[in-house]
């Protein structure tokens, strides 16, 4: 090897361990770096578990499709407004708290007009759902937060306003409504705002509304919303809330007791006018926080009333449908309201028993699959203690517990008008008739063989609208039940028992309820009190409502 052949190896040489060098070193840099960040990472894991030991965690749940208030940015945050609202409020109150993904659901749904409380916030998977108007038909079933959002109704139609849509005019009858499921711009708030309307659609999501306004399925669309992209928001504004959208909460939560003062204190502060004007710039939209503070508190309380120094920590909840006038059902103005309501109200009082009559799914309490009945989720998991207006029947006392009866019930058949295929309840044999029955209902083929009838074609539907359109056309000889007024038909006179007493309260196989409940309800009844209370809300209502006989005297000797 030559001088100059040597040098070029050796300069080369030294190039490759100087390559090698500098690589080594930035591998290690690098593995420094990761094992920097991967400590760091479980020494913040450590602080975040010694404080979760240290006290509650609050959820509160948000679906994450409402830009500036919650979103997912473009690293795949959730964000928004009332990310950092939450995080300020927790931070004044010394609670930990985090806001989560839910589907809106489970918060809130819609059913056949009704709302109804979702699964994810009755069975406590989260504490709250922050933003929602407050309205006096969500007070039936939700407790709230003091409102921290102010809120608006609007109507918003196809650019043009093709079907001539007046939000002015006191009748929408000729137009069709669509609203999104579990918002507060509903027929109840319709109904508060005094307009007659007709036919009502409900929109799973945004995008639905959307495409039965542009395919002229609906005319107009009723929402909490100031601008929808694509279509064409009218300038008229309404109210469907109380004052604003708070934190809506499960009935008897003990969150607004630490959120509101902590909240009172953050407003007060000017740190809520600060966070609102910051909030605006970051995130380059209009937020709709409140003017002022008093104004918002002044009307009422969203929370159940105060606790009861007996049992500080329950409240009994017990649920109807809502569907059965003049039982439960909301009136005008979307309130709770019925015999039923004012009867457990009663009793809780004589008891000393805080209680709220809450709105559920009669899927929530019972369900049936095929001749079985099996306890609905709602019961069993706990959302609630007890459902009103069941019969005590034998099927039914394989899974549940129930009160004493509080009202006489009776079985029936109800016909077409004319009774044109000549169905007599009196017979023992019924084969050669179509009998039909609601699936959830006692009066079914249990019953029916209780009663030793022979029977032939048995029809289940899933609920009353469905029997009576089968009778009317001639699909159906006879609808076995024990529903009372229905229109456009016949009832026959006879009168048959499938329970085994009359109607109670329905609880879980081993509740507590009955427990307290029965001795406060026999003496209720043995006093007289009982009938005196059927009476005046026969009066009010203008119903004979079907109540146990006047006490005896031996009954009243003896109790029940």
């Amino acid at each position: 090897m030559n001088t100059g052949t040597t040098k070029a190896w050796f300069q080369s040489r030294a190039m490759h361990m100087h390559i090698w060098t500098l690589t080594l070193a930035i591998h290690l840099a690098a593995s420094s770096t990761l094992f920097y960040s991967i400590e760091s990472q479980l020494e913040a894991f450590q602080v975040k578990k010694e404080r979760v030991k240290e006290r509650e965690v609050y959820l509160f749940a948000v679906d994450g499709k409402r830009r500036p208030y919650s979103y997912i940015n473009e690293e795949g945050t959730l964000t928004g407004f009332e990310i950092d609202f939450i995080n300020q409020v927790c931070s004044v109150a010394g609670k930990l708290c985090y806001t989560i993904l839910a589907e809106y659901q489970e918060c809130i749904f819609t059913d056949r007009s009704l709302d109804y409380a979702g699964r994810g916030l009755m069975a406590r998977w989260f504490h709250g759902c922050p933003g929602y108007a407050i309205t006096i038909d969500r007070l039936n079933e939700f407790d709230f937060t003091l409102p921290y959002l102010d809120g608006i109704a609007t109507f918003t139609v196809i650019p043009g306003n093709p079907s001539g849509f007046d939000p002015d005019s006191d009748d929408y009858s000729d137009f069709t409504i669509v609203h999104l499921s579990g918002a507060p711009t509903n027929e109840p708030c319709l109904r508060r705002l005094k307009k007659r309307f007709g036919k009502v659609l409900i929109a799973q999501d945004l995008p639905e509304a959307k495409a039965v306004l542009l395919n002229r399925t609906a005319d107009v669309l009723f929402s909490p919303r100031r601008k929808i992209d694509g279509l064409e928001t009218l300038p008229a504004r309404f109210r469907c809330d109380i004052n604003g959208a708070g934190i809506m909460l499960k009935k008897g939560s003990n969150v607004a007791t630490w959120w509101d003062p902590a909240f009172t204190k953050f407003y007060s502060s000017g740190a809520y006018a600060k966070l609102c004007v910051e909030a605006s710039e970051k995130y380059k939209a209009n937020i709709s926080c409140l003017n002022s503070l008093s104004e918002a508190q002044k009307l009422h309380p969203y929370q159940s009333p105060p606790q009861s120094s007996a049992e500080p920590d329950k409240l009994w909840t017990f649920v109807v449908s809502g569907r059965i006038a003049p039982y439960s059902y909301l009136n005008d103005e979307g309130r709770l309201v019925g015999f039923t309501k004012d009867f457990l109200d009663r009793v809780c009082t004589k008891a000393g028993k805080r209680c709220t009559l809450l709105l559920a799914e009669v899927s929530e309490c019972t369900v049936r699959k095929g001749e079985l009945l099996y306890p609905g989720r709602g019961l069993l998991e706990g959302w609630f203690d007890a459902c009103t207006g069941y019969f005590d029947t034998y099927d039914r006392d394989n899974s549940w517990d129930f009160t004493l009866p509080y009202l006489v019930s009776y079985a029936s058949f109800y016909v077409a008008i004319g009774n044109p295929s000549r169905f007599n309840p009196d017979l023992d044999d019924y084969s050669k008739y179509t009998i039909v029955y609601a699936e959830t209902a006692i009066t079914n083929a249990h019953c029916l063989n209780r009663l030793h009838k022979k029977y032939g074609k048995l029809v289940v539907v899933p609920d009353r609208s469905d029997a009576i359109n089968m009778l009317l056309n001639r699909t159906a000889d006879a609808w076995f039940t024990k529903d009372d007024g229905a229109p456009a038909i016949e009832k026959l006179p006879q009168q048959l028992h499938c329970e085994n007493v009359g109607t109670s309260i329905m609880t879980k196989k081993g509740g507590e309820l009955p427990l307290w409940w029965n001795k406060v309800f026999q003496e209720f009844y043995t006093s007289g009190e009982y009938n005196a209370f059927c009476r005046e809300k026969g009066r009010e209502f203008q119903t004979k409502f079907p109540c146990l006989p006047e006490p005896t005297w031996s009954v009243q000797q003896q109790g029940l």
